[in-house]
């Protein structure tokens, strides 16, 4: 069965804590409004996904807990996954290539530039560029995660708050 990997860039953290660890910083309201939106104009795309799979930074966790109420993910199925805070596309990659076979759908909440240059490298797509909370739906007809590989992948859409949309 073909895979399909919806990446998105956490939605917008405050940097009004200058006391806090980077990893810790919440989402502003205006963040939490745009995830809400995102949330449900990816729910249009699919109803459910086999795995949510997150940084463990607040801001990618919290986008994710907002994910969960619309696409009918029990929260507790949420992955943590520390090396998505902070990483580059190739162990990302690595990631996805070590999923499980029977998972078809993935959502990967994870960091700039990371998550951009992973979409990049799927897709063969240079000129895509990532906002907060900005989603790329991807798929692919490889049958095992383990052969996703650059250039493997279609971009479906590309969608973020301001509803520029590619593809």
């Amino acid at each position: 069965m073909p895979k399909t990997i919806f990446l998105i860039r956490h939605s917008k953290a405050t940097r009004e804590y200058s006391q806090i660890n980077d990893s810790d910083r919440p989402l502003t309201e205006k963040g939490c409004h745009d995830t809400e939106k995102m949330s449900l104009i990816l729910k249009d795309h699919t109803n459910s996904v086999d795995l949510i799979l997150t940084s463990t930074a607040v801001r990618a966790y919290s986008s994710a807990l907002i994910y969960c109420k619309h696409l009918d993910y029990h929260p507790n199925n949420i992955k943590l996954e520390k090396n998505l805070y902070m990483t580059g596309s190739k162990d990302m990659l690595a990631i996805l290539k070590k999923l499980d076979e029977k998972i078809n759908s993935v959502i990967i909440i994870a960091h700039n530039p990371g998550i951009e240059r992973l979409a990049k490298l799927l897709t063969g797509i240079e000129s895509l560029h990532f906002t907060t909370s900005g989603i790329a739906m991807i798929d692919s007809k490889i049958k095992n995660w383990s052969e996703l590989d650059s250039g493997s992948c279609n971009l479906l859409s590309y969608r973020h708050p301001k509803e520029t949309i590619y593809n």
